[in-house]
C-alpha cells in the first residue's frame, strides 16, 4: 500500500492481509492430519476420514461416500460460525485382517464393531476436540497478527511529525487493513462542540461538505465519544441516526463502524470506516480497529505536540527579535549634563515589556526624562508602550508646556486604543543651565526626591492616561540642589512579592535608597543596588512585573 503524506512523499506500508483460515488444513499439516486420522480410526474401530468442508477426503485414498461400507456418519468441525472440515465415519467392509478392530484403553482387541450411537457420540467428541484446538490456534494467530500489525503501525504513526501526514496515514492504513471502501477522521473543535473533517480516504469532497457535524446532533458520534465504544451502523442509508444519508448513498457507502479517538481519557474525535456492502464486522476487526484508533490517537497527540513545539519555538524566536527591537528603543547612552549623574536600570519579566524610560534631548540644552508603565505585559503591552513613546517624543519636540504634552498623548491614546488600555506616566524636563526640573505625574508612583536625608514624593499631575479623553494635568517646578537625588520607578518595584506574598513596598524602597546614599553610590550603582534589594526580597519567586528605575544625582 502506498500512502501520500502531507509533504507529498510516498511511503509504503506492508500489511498482512492473509488472515483467513478456511479449512482444517490451514491449522495442521498433512503429517499431523494423517496421525490423527489413524489414531481416531484405531480408537473407534472403524475407518475415519478427515475431510474438507465440502466432504472431500484430505488424507489418504479412502472414499468419503461409504461405497466400501454399508453406512457413514459425519461430524462437522466448527470454528465460530464457519465449518472448516468434518470427520466421516465409515462402517468397515469385511476385512479379514481386522485393521479396524475396536480396542480398549489398554489397546486390547474388543472383537466387535462399535454400536452406532456410541460411534456417533465419539465422532462428535473428536470433532469438538479438533474444533477447540483450531479455535485456540486461530485466536492465537489472530492475536499474533494483531500485535504484529500494531507494531508496524506504531512505528509508522510515530515516524510522522506533521499532523496532516499522520491523519492521512491513519485513514489510508485503515482502508487497506480492513479492506474497506472508505475511511474518515473527524476531530473535535477547540470548544468540543463540532466534529471537523481532517482526513478522508476514498471519499469525494462533495460528501464531506454537506454541512457541519455538531456533536450534540450526531447520535452516532456522541455515543462513540461519550460511551468510549465502537458503534456499528448496518446501513448508513437506512439508519435514522445518520446525518446526510443521501451523500452516503451517492458514495456507495453501506455498513460502517464509528470508533472514538481517545488519548489518556481525552476525546479527540472519531474514525469512521465504511464498507461498500452490508457487512458484519467480526470480533477481530472490532478489536483491531479499536487498537488502531488508540495508536492513532497517541500519534495525533504527538503530532499536535510537535506542531505546538515548532510554533512555540517560532513564537519564541519572534519574541526574541521583537525584544531586540524594543531594547533598541531604550537610550543607549546616559545623558551628559554638567553637574548631574543620570542612569537607569530596566528588567522586563518577559521578552517584551510594558515599561519604558526615555531621555529626550530638547532645545536649549533641556532634557526630557520619562518613565512609563503600560497596563499588562507581553506583546500587547509592548505595542502600547511603543505607541506612547512615539507620541511622547513627537509632542515633546514641538510643544513646550509639559501639561499640554501629556494632554495630547492622552488624546492619541484614547483615540487609538480600547478602554482597557491605559498607562501611568511621569515626565519631567531638566533645564541644564538653572537645574530647574519641571514635571507632571499622570497616575504614576510618585518619584522620591531625597534632600538632606528626607524623601519628598513628586505627586503633582493628574489621572492615568487612556481613560478620559478630556483629562487635564497640572505641572510643578523643583530646583535641584547639590546633593539631591531623584529616584523614578515603576510599580513593579514596590509591588514585587516575596514567597509569602508580601509586597516590597515603599518603606523598603526608601530604606534601600538611604543605604545606597550613605555609601555615596553613583547613579548606576544605586539603581543596581535597588534592583538587588528587590531580587533578594523576592527570592525564588518568578518576577511578576517589569522593573524600571531612573536615578538622577545632583553633584
Amino acid at each position: 500500500m502506498s500512502v501520500t503524506t502531507g509533504h507529498g512523499r510516498t511511503k509504503s506500508i506492508r500489511l498482512t492481509k492473509d488472515r483467513v483460515l478456511t479449512t482444517i488444513r490451514d491449522y495442521f499439516n498433512d503429517k499431523a492430519l494423517q496421525q490423527m486420522q489413524e489414531t481416531f480410526s484405531t480408537a473407534i474401530g472403524a475407518p475415519v476420514n478427515i475431510c474438507a468442508p465440502d466432504g472431500s477426503v484430505l488424507i489418504g485414498d479412502r472414499p468419503a461416500d461409504g461405497s466400501t461400507g454399508r453406512a457413514n456418519m459425519t461430524a462437522a468441525i466448527r470454528v465460530g460460525d464457519e465449518i472448516i472440515g468434518q470427520l466421516t465415519l465409515l462402517e468397515p467392509s469385511p476385512n479379514p485382517r481386522g485393521d479396524y478392530e475396536p480396542v480398549d484403553l489398554q489397546g486390547r482387541p474388543q472383537g466387535r464393531p462399535p454400536a452406532a450411537e456410541w460411534a456417533a457420540s465419539f465422532l462428535k467428541l473428536m470433532a469438538a476436540m479438533l474444533a477447540s484446538l483450531c479455535s485456540r490456534q486461530k485466536t492465537l494467530r489472530l492475536r499474533v497478527e494483531e500485535l504484529s500489525t500494531l507494531y508496524r503501525l506504531t512505528a509508522e504513526f510515530t515516524g510522522q511529525r506533521d499532523l496532516q501526514s499522520v491523519l492521512d496515514t491513519v485513514t489510508a492504513t485503515v482502508v487497506e487493513l480492513l479492506q474497506a471502501k472508505a475511511c474518515t477522521i473527524r476531530l473535535l473543535s477547540d470548544d468540543g462542540r463540532e466534529l471537523l473533517i481532517k482526513s478522508a480516504n476514498n471519499v469525494q469532497d462533495r460528501h464531506l461538505v454537506k454541512g457541519p457535524i455538531l456533536l450534540e446532533d450526531s447520535k452516532i458520534d456522541s455515543e462513540a465519544i461519550t460511551g468510549g465504544k465502537i458503534v456499528y451502523i448496518p446501513d448508513v442509508e437506512k439508519d435514522s441516526r445518520v446525518l446526510f444519508p443521501e451523500g452516503a448513498r451517492a458514495e456507495g457507502l453501506v455498513s460502517a463502524l464509528c470508533v472514538p479517538l481517545v488519548y489518556k481519557g481525552q476525546s479527540l474525535g472519531v474514525i469512521r470506516v465504511y464498507k461498500a456492502e452490508t457487512y458484519r464486522f467480526d470480533r477481530f476487526e472490532h478489536a483491531l480497529l479499536f487498537a488502531v484508533a488508540a495508536q492513532a490517537a497517541a500519534a495525533i497527540v504527538n503530532a499536535q505536540l510537535q506542531t505546538e513545539a515548532i510554533q512555540a519555538a517560532n513564537m519564541k524566536r519572534q519574541l526574541r527579535l521583537a525584544g531586540d527591537v524594543q531594547a533598541r528603543m531604550f537610550p543607549r547612552e546616559k545623558p551628559a549634563i554638567t553637574g548631574m549623574d543620570i542612569e537607569a536600570a530596566y528588567q522586563p519579566c518577559f521578552e517584551l515589556g510594558g515599561d519604558f524610560y526615555d531621555f529626550i534631548p530638547l532645545d536649549k540644552g533641556h532634557l526630557g526624562i520619562a518613565a512609563c508603565d503600560v497596563v499588562g505585559k507581553g506583546i500587547r503591552a509592548s505595542l502600547l508602550m511603543a505607541s506612547i513613546r512615539a507620541a511622547l517624543r513627537a509632542h515633546a519636540a514641538n510643544v513646550y508646556d509639559i501639561s499640554e504634552i501629556l494632554r495630547r498623548v492622552n488624546v492619541d491614546l484614547c483615540a487609538t486604543t480600547e478602554l482597557a488600555d491605559f498607562a501611568t506616566l511621569f515626565y519631567g524636563v531638566i533645564d541644564s543651565q538653572t537645574q530647574r526640573f519641571t514635571y507632571v505625574n499622570a497616575g504614576h508612583p510618585p518619584p522620591l526626591l531625597f534632600r538632606d536625608g528626607r524623601a519628598c514624593p513628586l505627586t503633582t499631575g493628574g489621572g492615568i492616561l487612556g481613560m478620559n479623553p478630556q483629562g487635564v494635568w497640572q505641572h510643578e517646578h523643583v530646583t535641584f540642589n547639590s546633593g539631591d537625588t531623584l529616584v523614578i520607578y515603576t510599580d513593579g518595584v514596590t509591588e514585587a512579592l516575596s514567597f509569602h506574598d508580601e509586597a516590597f513596598g515603599a518603606k523598603r524602597l526608601e530604606q534601600a535608597i538611604h543605604e545606597g546614599l550613605q555609601q555615596d553610590l553613583g547613579a548606576s550603582d544605586l539603581a543596581q543596588r535597588i534592583l538587588w534589594h528587590v531580587r533578594n526580597f523576592v527570592g525564588l519567586q518568578q518576577q511578576a512585573d517589569d522593573l524600571t528605575i531612573v536615578v538622577i544625582k545632583v553633584q
